[in-house]
């Protein structure tokens, strides 16, 4: 009995072990730090989703731009060039505008700029 009860707690700890550290995973969503920026129709706001130091992933909130030259933005780079590189790397980053949707645009780079700071303060 012993000895199952010694492999099985050898197990558990060979798992925990094995599983490593637990990643670290800040969201921060700029509806209320950006609702002073404003696009063509109203705040752009946006989500951006930083794992261990990391940004997995930005993403446009809903909002009142007019969908077609919305599409634009969504359809620029502006949401994917930032992926992959830290938080201080992604605000150094040179966002542009998107011609076609260039007060859609700009808001959107703000809101990102301002959720990039707000991410650095949370990831210290």
């Amino acid at each position: 009995m012993k000895r199952i009860v010694i492999a099985l707690l050898c197990a558990a700890v060979c798992l925990v072990t094995a599983a490593g550290p637990k990643s670290k995973t800040v969201v921060v969503n700029t509806t209320k730090s950006g609702k002073a920026v404003m696009g063509f129709a109203g705040t752009t706001p946006v989500e951006i989703t930083v794992t261990d130091g990391k940004v997995e992933k930005v993403v446009a909130l809903p909002n009142k731009e007019t969908p077609e030259y919305f599409q634009k933005v969504l359809d620029s780079p502006i949401f994917t060039k930032l992926l992959g590189k830290t938080v201080q790397e992604a605000s150094q980053v040179q966002l542009d505008a998107v011609s076609g949707a260039t007060f859609s645009s700009k808001a959107v780079i703000e809101n990102i700029n301002i959720g990039l700071k707000e991410a650095a303060k949370k990831v210290k």
